[in-house]
């Protein structure tokens, strides 16, 4: 009996040695780390927040001409000096929330989003149905620190008179993300 037991505990203690092993294995392999504050090596900091609207306070737009009159978020990212990763590469998401934003918005094609690194314009396009939207990619992350501008906006050319009370009353929630990879190996 005592023979069964040690082989038992033998077996056991092999299959949480293994399990680990790959489970560290694939981790250290892997190379990605999806951030929302700070990690071992990359500072994240979502200045005004990663929401765009929220469940208490849903984000409504008046009509923009411009970006800079819409709603922003600002992200400042860098490599800590402390690691021994020497750059990163990460990629910046615009997540809507299509159960809460107006489906007038996405459908219409009206909202629109512009990001700024620094004050240099490195992306734009249109809001739509999509949940997950990639806005910002191949973004170099160094230990200068980076910070990224997220501007929704209600492009108000768009709009016309017959459809400006069902626009302006839409409301949009979404939140920024961003998934960083070290460039070393």
């Amino acid at each position: 009996m005592n023979k069964k037991l040690l082989y038992s505990l033998l077996i056991v203690l092999l299959i949480i040695i293994v399990s680990v092993s790959i489970t560290y294995a694939w981790l250290s392999w892997s190379g990605v780390v999806n951030i929302s504050g700070t990690s071992e090596c990359f500072d994240i900091n979502y200045v005004k927040g990663q929401d765009i609207g929220s469940d208490n306070n849903p984000a409504n737009f008046s009509l923009a001409s411009t970006y800079t009159e819409g709603l922003s978020s600002v992200i400042k990212v860098n490599l800590k000096d402390t690691c021994t990763i020497t750059n990163g590469t990460g990629t910046l998401y615009l997540n809507t929330d299509t159960s809460v934003t107006s489906s007038t918005l996405l459908s219409g094609k009206l909202l629109k989003y512009q990001v700024l690194d620094g004050t240099t314009s490195v992306g734009s396009g249109v809001v739509s149905s999509a949940e997950n939207i990639e806005i910002y990619k191949d973004i170099p992350i160094t230990t200068t620190v980076k910070t990224i501008t997220v501007y929704i906006w209600l492009d108000g050319n768009l709009v016309t008179e017959q459809n400006q009370n069902e626009i302006l009353s839409s409301v949009y929630k979404g939140h920024i993300s961003m998934d960083i990879k070290s460039g070393d190996k």
